[in-house]
């Protein structure tokens, strides 16, 4: 089945079920397919066919999920893109894929206009002036065809736009059922930006798939908000990022208020995703709530989900756990054969799950999927019982004097400081064909912490090459929206620097 398939399912089979709620309004799986099936109609009228590219900016709504599947039935392929990006980043976007078509959100009709006047041959629209037509019928085509382009930026060079079909993000959502337990009884927490792949399909294709209930909020801010919606709407399944976790499992909150939060909690699991999560994190979230914390693992060309510590199962901190139903894994060296578990080496992935390719990127493709096997580009080892541990990036991999150097493995030491509040180390050239590493750390508030403090500690934990070389202090650090830190700008700022 297509994704906008499924939607017409649920509608049939859970016709007065909520399907969104947002603020103070209830839409149900009828209501919400029939807003689909008028928009489509309205995107058909606007020549919208099968394989037409229609991109999306907006802020967090029904209307975008109502846009995203309207697009789907009409034919077409959904072009998320990021709300925090600029006129000129948008630009490429559109560029790139071709799209014609970009329907948005009234908050963002100031950027809107700048990216309009680069683009004169696109077309914009804003979600509520849509227009609406009746009759229209499914999109045709078929699990094949491509549902989504994701761009993904990397670490160099433009984003690339990953093609994920709608049999991609359908096993997906399939798999992930079958691994969290989620049923058309769950109620599932949507805070994070729409526009970022683990968002769209944890939060909304599954619970579409499974029937559930996305309680939908129109973003993580106030935070205030996001814990009020846990207990007034009974929330079963709370997604979120390290970030999220890191404050939760700090906030200072009263003892008696504490366990009168234990004991309304209605949560069953919380996911962590997007970022590496640290050990201390879970273990003071977990001490703190009583609520599983279960960290998993995917990427953009993965649909994204790819593993994730099992909900009833052996749970291991600092693994990732292992990869969901129907996902095979590996470890490969630098040569491609496979190394013996324990060992370090880039994590490959297959399964239903993997992109179809890159759009019009036809050597990065081939670049990336090599016989069936999505090379992720991320450094791991897998154990005994197949559980995965991501070490770190293989773009973020420092080379000094020969030697690699794995950043998480230093800035894990380093997050078991007191006054650490966060870390990051990044390597830059050193002009004679090695690298130096750098680490940057952002103390707690009202903590002092010095270099020599930092380096003695370090000094008992690491081998004497994988000390960094330059420590800097830092207030905030550049992020994704997600909260994700941005390495390629500390790199930058570090070279300009000096």
């Amino acid at each position: 089945m297509r994704l906008d398939e499924i939607l017409s399912q649920r509608s049939r089979d859970l016709p007065d079920k909520v399907c969104i709620k947002f603020e103070k309004q209830r839409y149900t799986y009828a209501e919400i397919n029939d807003q689909v099936g008028l928009m489509a109609g309205g995107l058909i009228h606007e020549g919208v066919g099968r394989g037409e590219r229609v991109a999306i900016l907006m802020e967090n709504s029904p209307g975008y999920i109502v846009s995203y599947f309207a697009i789907l039935r009409a034919g077409g392929i959904a072009v998320p893109i990021n709300t925090m990006l600029t006129p000129e980043e948008i630009s490429y976007i559109l560029g790139d894929s071709g799209a014609r078509l970009l329907i948005y959100s009234g908050g963002l009709s100031d950027k809107v206009r700048r990216v309009s006047e680069r683009n004169a041959g696109v077309k914009v629209c804003l979600f509520d002036e849509m227009p609406q037509k009746v009759g229209t019928a499914d999109g045709g085509g078929g699990d094949e065809d491509v549902a989504v382009l994701l761009y993904t930026s990397g670490t160099t060079g433009f984003p690339k736009g990953a093609m994920l079909t709608h049999r991609n993000l359908i096993s997906n959502a399939d798999a992930c059922m079958k691994a969290m337990h989620i049923t058309h009884r769950d109620r599932v927490l949507l805070f994070l930006p729409l526009f970022h792949s683990f968002t769209f399909t944890v939060c909304v294709i599954l619970p579409v798939y499974s029937g559930a209930t996305i309680v939908m909020l129109p973003s993580v801010r106030p935070f205030s908000r996001v814990i009020n919606s846990i207990f007034r709407e009974r929330i079963t399944f709370f997604i979120g990022v390290p970030t999220v976790y890191n404050i939760l499992a700090k906030k200072r909150i009263p003892f008696p208020l504490r366990y009168v939060l234990r004991y309304l909690m209605s949560i069953k699991a919380c996911i962590s995703g997007a970022a590496a999560l640290p050990v201390e994190t879970i273990y003071n979230f977990e001490k703190r709530f009583g609520v599983p914390l279960l960290e998993g693992y995917g990427l953009t060309e993965a649909s994204p989900v790819v593993s994730v510590n099992p909900l009833d199962g052996l749970r291991k901190p600092s693994s990732v756990g292992p990869p969901i139903p129907g996902v095979e894994v590996a470890v490969v060296g630098e040569d491609g054969e496979r190394v013996p578990p324990g060992v370090v080496g880039e994590l490959i992935v297959k399964g239903p799950n993997v992109m179809k390719g890159y759009f019009n990127k036809e050597e990065a493709t081939r670049e990336t999927i090599r016989d069936g096997w999505l090379y992720t580009g991320d450094m791991a080892r897998i154990d005994e019982d197949g559980y995965i541990y991501i070490v770190d990036r293989k773009k973020d991999l420092i080379i000094v004097d020969g030697m690699n150097v794995y950043p998480r493995e230093v800035e894990d030491q380093v997050l078991r400081l007191r006054g650490v509040e966060e870390c990051a180390m990044v390597g830059v050239p050193d002009g004679r064909g090695s690298e130096v590493s750098v680490l940057f750390v952002r103390l707690k508030e009202g903590c002092q912490l010095s270099e020599g403090e930092i380096r003695g500690y370090l000094k008992g934990h690491l081998a004497p090459f994988k000390m960094p070389r330059r420590i800097r202090f830092v207030k905030d650090f550049p992020r994704t929206a997600t909260g994700k830190i941005k390495k390629t700008e500390l790199r930058k700022a570090e070279l300009q620097g000096g």
